[in-house]
């Protein structure tokens, strides 16, 4: 059964549980065409830059601090990166992709732009273009929120 949406009469709640609702299923769909989670291929492609400080990555994706230590973990066990200690600070853990590691990401990124390309197909240029507007303005919207407390 086909979930829909009326936006027409789509209030502020709604557009919450629309976005929710949509990243839920574009993870869960990407994830079963692509092989990889959107958070790893994230995690994978800060990598293709070369060598980085696991710390430095942690901040550098939009994924939980523990949950990069675990994907980091796992990806080194299936051999697409490896970890080693900074030689001048062994407090250091420095992750860098292995070459199946690279050519890994190089199919995850096309898997992607397939996918990508297949779920905007019903699109116009003019409302992909739109779509892409309104989100970043809605994201730029986000970090600038003040951080309510549950006292407020």
């Amino acid at each position: 059964m086909k979930e829909v949406f009326i936006i027409s009469r789509c209030h502020t709640e709604d557009l919450l549980y629309l976005l929710m609702h949509l990243n839920k299923h574009i993870a869960t769909r990407f994830e079963r065409c692509a092989g990889v989670s959107p958070n790893r291929l994230e995690l994978l492609c800060k990598l293709t830059g070369g060598e980085i400080s696991q710390s430095d990555l942690q901040k550098a994706v939009s994924i939980d601090p523990a949950a990069v230590t675990r994907h980091v973990q796992q990806l080194e066990a299936e051999g697409l990166l490896l970890r080693t200690r900074c030689e001048n600070d062994n407090r250091i853990t420095l992750v860098q992709l292995t070459e199946v590691g690279k050519s890994k990401v190089a199919a995850f990124k096309a898997e992607k732009d397939r996918f990508m390309e297949e779920l905007q197909a019903d699109l116009t240029e003019s409302e992909r273009l739109a779509l892409v507007h309104a989100l970043q303005k809605l994201n730029s919207q986000i970090q600038q929120m003040k951080h309510p407390s549950k006292t407020d």
